[in-house]
């Protein structure tokens, strides 16, 4: 009995023992979860769950100013993760992680929200100019090049700041505030920004434009709607023996410009929505509407009689940047039937400079199958200069900037001789845009300039309005020839 009663225990020792072994796995195994759920694997710092949890206890506890800031680092990371190995990447963030808490010291709480986004939150300061100076110290250290095996790798960032309780009593406000302070910062390319009431508005008006663009683009498919978007057209005059008996002036061709009426906020000009557009992607199924409608628009001329009549799309940088673009036009004017020469397609300086090989490769895939290539907004830039005779471009628009101060402003009058002179080198067209008075056209004609675009002609015209021009442009153009007054006192928008 004594022998069993032994073994009983001895059993139920082993059996204690084997519980709390497992007891203690089982706590080891949660506390390596918890440490999982709470903290970045590559820097070590909390991350965005206990950013939450403590955030949300801190400004319960203590209403004394704050300041939030949300830091990213901007695409130069996500360029040196598709460079290197994993290792690399990892290292240079442990290693910005210490730069910011360095420069941190005891003033601030650091989190490690997402892979490339801390966040900071400064408990104690004296006034704003002490947040200015520690955000224009943590930009100065972040950028700071790193160097690793002969490696010399620098980072960009950028910083939103936000203030408790002046924006925002509650945490998702503060949150919320700060981010878009960093989506400002981010869009503008400036180091930091500090959150103010017009931002979120403008964010607001943004997301409501976004979504009115989306409705409208929905309507021009829907024949039961009232289409919201419609193309001017903006005449371009081709000019000869200007300031003699002899002059003569026919309509060469047209710049398609989107109008959007919005149904309840009536006329919305172009310039803020297109940006709108291009930030969210809408630009594309934007353009492709513009080109298919554009494209419709040569076809009526042509079923007119105005085969001559070109018609010039404006494509933003994004577009351009889009992979199957030369593929897209081709093939929509292909399927259209149209004479790839009547549509002409405008880029931007600053577009094409943005990826110099690959827009060479697009538009000399679309010069090749008929297309003309314009260059938009001419002499607003200089890097184009060294790349110009490498452009498959054929014409120039000089931009209305040059235009405002001719015949009067020296510089302006120098500027416009330079891009004439350079353009004739190189056997390119020229189009002048904005062209308003009488005296402009006067000089710039004497200058070599013969294709003029500007309210001085015309203002952008509905399409019927567009037609009934072209048919009685003859005499149009004789009265405005020999009366030697300007047409018009209205400026471009």
């Amino acid at each position: 009995m004594g022998l069993l009663v032994e073994s009983e225990k001895l059993h139920w020792k082993k059996v204690i023992e084997a519980l709390e072994d497992t007891l203690s796995s089982e706590r080891k195994r949660s506390d390596r979860l918890g440490l999982q759920l709470t903290t970045n694997p590559d820097t070590g710092l909390p991350n965005s769950v206990v950013l939450h949890r403590e955030l949300e206890s801190i400004l319960e506890r203590t209403k004394d100013q704050k300041a939030g800031i949300f830091m990213a680092l901007n695409d130069s990371f996500g360029m040196l993760k598709r460079t290197f190995s994993t290792k690399i990447p990892e290292w240079v963030l442990y290693q910005t992680s210490l730069r910011i808490q360095k420069v941190l010291g005891d003033s601030g709480r650091l989190y490690h929200t997402h892979e490339d986004e801390f966040f900071i939150l400064v408990e104690s300061f004296e006034n704003y100019n002490d947040i200015k100076e520690l955000a224009r110290q943590l930009v100065e250290k972040v950028e700071k090049s790193h160097v690793m095996a002969g490696l010399t790798i620098s980072l960009g960032v950028n910083l939103g700041v936000a203030f408790y309780p002046e924006h925002g009593r509650k945490k998702s406000t503060l949150l919320r505030h700060a981010d878009i302070a960093l989506s400002e910062a981010v869009k503008n390319k400036v180091p930091f920004q500090l959150f103010t009431p017009e931002l979120k508005d403008r964010m607001v008006e943004n997301v409501e434009l976004q979504n009115g663009i989306l409705l409208a683009l929905e309507s021009q498919a829907n024949p039961d709607e009232k289409p919201q978007f419609e193309l001017f057209l903006h005449p371009q005059v081709e000019v000869r023996h200007w300031g003699t008996s002899k002059v003569q002036g026919r309509i060469i061709g047209a710049e398609a410009l989107i109008r959007w009426k919005h149904p309840t906020r009536g006329f919305i000009p172009p310039s803020k929505f297109i940006p709108v557009a291009e930030e969210t992607g809408l630009i594309i199924p934007l353009g492709q509407w513009i080109l298919h409608s554009a494209i419709g628009y040569i076809l009526d001329l042509q079923k007119a009689g105005f085969k001559h009549v070109s018609v010039s799309v404006n494509f933003s940088t994004s577009q351009f940047n889009y992979e199957d673009i030369a593929f897209m036009v081709k093939d929509i004017s292909r399927r259209r039937g149209i004479d790839p020469g009547s549509l002409k397609l405008e880029i931007t300086e600053s577009g094409l400079m943005e990826n110099v090989q690959d827009t060479i490769h697009k538009a000399t895939l679309l010069r090749e199958a008929g297309f003309k290539i314009l260059v938009d907004d001419f002499g607003t830039g200089y890097s184009s200069l060294s790349y110009l005779k490498d452009l498959p471009i054929d014409v120039v628009k000089i931009d209305k900037s040059f235009v405002d101060g001719i015949p009067d402003s020296p510089s302006d009058q120098a500027l416009t001789r330079a891009i004439v002179a350079l353009a004739r080198d190189l056997n390119l067209g020229i189009i002048v845009e904005g062209t308003e008075t009488r005296r402009q056209i006067d000089w710039l004609f004497q200058q070599g300039c013969t294709v003029f675009q500007g309210f001085y002609f015309s203002k952008p015209l509905p399409f019927p309005d567009f037609l009934r021009l072209l048919k009685t442009f003859s005499q149009t153009f004789a009265e405005m020839a020999n009366n030697g007054t300007d047409q018009t006192g209205t400026t471009e928008a």
